[in-house]
């Protein structure tokens, strides 16, 4: 059986194939057009006028044309202004939204999908963003941001830095890593950072010793430090300018530590100036005794010089005159049979006492003095 013949022609038929092209690029053409102005309206600058606005319709307004979600506290109240003389990005409303707040003591809170406003003396109990090392947020949010030092002392920097933040905001210092603890908005935090890193600097240049071989270190460092502390002699109370000296008295030699090398430099100079022999000799000489004993020699010179006599224990004892006359009174009261003279007074005996005390005495000896 034949084929059926086509009645139609070649032209015909080139037609009918183009057909199906043409509508799917129409469709495809008219889909463009319809997103066009979705898009352009996504980008379109918005035009912000609230000159008084209550709060809670300004964070309406913004989350219409922003799309986020906003929870406001119920203590959240007041006014707001805000008034652009031309048409700002869409991506600009959001930020100047944090800035009026923050004029009225309002912090945002932001979270996964909703932004919570709150008042500021409460944001920082809120489960804020945290971070640690260098800010990486901007602008009016508030952040929690934990600053690690190296070289200063976190406890000492607190109190420089309490000034510099929020009143209603935080700064806490964490010893044991050495590290501060700062809730604050992000724009404040980074003024905050630079601050702390041009204070939290490694210590000044490597201490230098200076021996001392004439004087003694003990006695020239009170007259350099008493010569650095006044300031009618070229002292100064420039941190840069200080310097620290410190006498080591087992080497007998001077430290001296400072920020600029030509200022520790100079102190080193005026030390060596300082250190020069005495002129005259010293008052001390050591005498080495051959045959005498050093003790006795001691008190002789002492007594020669004092003009009286110590026993080598420090007391003074009679002269030889006293004790010669007394050996002569005890052995006379032993020759005799006299007893020793005493201060109190006795009864004088009767004669026939006398007599008998005489008969009964020996026959004195011959006694060579």
């Amino acid at each position: 059986m034949a084929p059926p013949h086509d009645s139609t022609s070649p032209p015909d038929r080139r037609r009918s194939c183009r057909l199906p092209a043409t509508l799917a690029l129409a469709a495809l053409l008219a889909a463009t057009l319809a997103a066009a102005p979705l898009s352009r309206a996504a980008d379109d600058p918005v035009t912000l006028n609230f000159t008084n606005a209550d709060i809670e319709a300004v964070v309406k307004a913004v989350s219409e044309i922003t799309g986020k979600s906003f929870i406001v506290d119920p203590r959240v109240k007041g006014t707001v202004t805000i008034v652009s003389a031309r048409p700002v990005p869409r991506s600009l409303v959001y930020p100047t939204l944090l800035s009026a707040l923050r004029m009225q003591g309002i912090a945002v809170i932001e979270g996964d999908s909703v932004v919570r406003v709150v008042p500021e003396t409460e944001a920082k109990l809120q489960g804020g963003p945290v971070a640690r090392g260098a800010v990486t947020a901007g602008g009016d949010r508030m952040v929690t941001q934990v600053i690690p030092l190296r070289y200063e002392s976190a406890a000492q920097l607190v109190n420089v830095l309490r000034p510099m933040i929020t009143p209603s905001n935080t700064i806490a210092a964490f010893p044991g890593a050495n590290a501060l603890v700062i809730t604050d908005y992000a724009d404040n935090l980074k003024r905050l950072e630079k601050v702390i890193s041009s204070l939290d600097q490694p210590p000044g240049g490597e201490p230098m010793v200076v021996p001392v071989r004439h004087a003694s270190a003990i006695d020239i460092v009170p007259t350099i430090t008493k010569l650095l502390a006044d300031p009618a002699a070229g002292g100064t109370a420039d941190a840069q300018q200080r310097v620290m000296v410190v006498a080591d008295a087992r080497s007998n030699s001077v430290l001296i530590r400072s920020d600029n090398p030509g200022r520790a430099a100079r102190v080193r100079h005026l030390i060596e100036q300082l250190d020069t022999p005495g002129r005259a000799g010293g008052n001390m000489f050591i005498v080495y005794l051959k045959n005498a004993e050093a003790a006795r020699v001691v008190q002789t010179l002492r007594a020669v010089l004092t003009g009286q006599e110590s026993t080598p224990s420090g007391g003074a004892s009679s002269s030889p005159r006293r004790r010669c006359s007394r050996r002569r009174r005890r052995r006379r009261a032993a020759r005799w049979g006299r007893p020793r003279r005493s201060r109190s007074p006795r009864r004088r005996p009767r004669r026939a006492s006398r007599r008998a005390a005489r008969r009964s005495r020996p026959t004195p000896r011959t006694t060579r003095w």
